[in-house]
């Protein structure tokens, strides 16, 4: 993952620096201790994942997101505690206090890549693969559900509700728990609370996309990369 470092304190880049560089899959591309310019180089080049300061001349972390009208992924360090709500509600990663400690630095890097593990790029199934499955359980027993009739995963904490074409099951475990199960290429996460069959998406707009009259929000931490798959099918 290119990542990017948007700091005014040169000890803090320093640090996060070593953080991202005893890291494996991640790969610093350019740092800054100017917002605008960072801001510059997020709107014209790549870039996966930004570790972003709040409090920063000219312009804050925050304000730098709203910003952004596709964001990568974000994650925000500071020393500043009274801004986490807000942030999260921004759809950033983590929120990471300084000093930062690799330990922390680590999980919050884990969930980012968690965000990767399904791919919404097409990919090639075998013929086997084109009508996968997969067992629930529903009380004392174990269901059969396919893949071509999920239309959704709606998260809540410790559960999940699976919506499928005629009815739906309420089952323990998060998203998290659920997401690396399902075929890359078909399903996506596009909220911190959906993830979505992408065949199934009926319309869409900015904020959000409809499936069988259910509207479900798109969050802002996955909105860039779902909009990229979405455009490439426009006519």
């Amino acid at each position: 993952m290119k990542c990017v470092i948007i700091d005014d304190e040169p000890l803090s880049i320093k640090v996060l620096s070593k953080h991202v560089k005893h890291t494996h899959g991640l790969e610093l591309v350019k740092s800054f201790v100017n917002a605008f310019e960072g801001l510059y180089y997020i709107q014209t080049q790549s870039v996966d994942l930004v570790f972003l300061d709040i409090q920063m001349p000219g312009v804050n972390g925050l304000q730098f997101i709203k910003i952004l009208k596709y964001p990568p992924k974000i994650i925000i360090t500071t020393a500043y505690k009274e801004y986490a709500l807000e942030a999260l509600e921004l759809g950033v990663i983590d929120y990471l206090l300084k000093p930062i400690a690799y330990e922390r630095f680590l999980g919050a890097v884990s969930k980012s890549i968690e965000q990767n593990v399904l791919s919404i790029n097409p990919v090639v199934q075998d013929k086997e693969e084109t009508n996968r499955f997969f067992f629930i359980k529903d009380g004392s027993h174990y269901v059969r559900i396919y893949e071509n009739d999920l239309l959704f995963i709606h998260g809540d904490r410790n559960y999940s509700i699976l919506q499928l074409s005629e009815q739906k099951f309420t089952i323990s475990g998060n998203l998290a728990h659920y997401l690396p199960k399902l075929s890359p290429g078909k399903f996506y996460r596009v909220h911190k609370s959906y993830i979505v069959a992408l065949d199934k998406i009926e319309k869409y707009s900015a904020r959000s996309l409809w499936i069988c009259d259910t509207t479900i929000p798109i969050g802002r931490t996955y909105k860039q990369s779902l909009m990229r798959y979405l455009e490439k099918r426009r006519f």
